[in-house]
């Protein structure tokens, strides 16, 4: 498979500025470590998702941070004790990009849980995508 020099150029580019640049979004400062860290788990819980099953773990994370009830910086949503089990695989380049778009643009702003088999017991089911169900308010 042939991958085009303006893919990689543009994938360069943006990992570079997720690299040095903090990015402010929804009221929250992130990091770019914590930019990689949530495509990690991301592609630790999701890698054999689709690209929007991983979004949508993306999204979890991310509105959790922005939301009252949970933690608010994103190692805590993280490490939350029975969260997220994984996160120790490294993100290729297009998760990492994801994850930048998602800070400005939500693929779904209400998903705060997901679990496989069936929907969570916390909140409404929103949609099942893959072998994750997701669930929001």
């Amino acid at each position: 498979m042939k991958v085009k020099s303006k893919t990689i150029i543009g994938v360069v580019l943006w990992l570079l500025f997720i690299i040095f640049c903090q990015i402010k979004a929804y009221g929250y400062e992130y990091t770019p470590e914590e930019i990689v860290l949530i495509a990690t788990v991301a592609q630790s819980e999701a890698g054999n998702q689709t690209e929007l099953g991983r979004r949508l773990v993306i999204d979890c994370i991310l509105n959790r941070v922005e939301a009252e009830d949970f933690p608010n910086s994103v190692s805590s949503v993280i490490l939350q004790r029975g969260q997220f089990t994984s996160h120790r695989l490294p993100p290729p380049p297009e998760v990492i990009v994801w994850t930048k778009e998602e800070l400005y643009s939500r693929t779904n702003p209400n998903v705060l849980w997901f679990r496989t088999k069936r929907y969570s017991k916390y909140g409404a089911p929103i949609l099942k995508e893959g072998a994750h169900y997701f669930s929001g308010r």
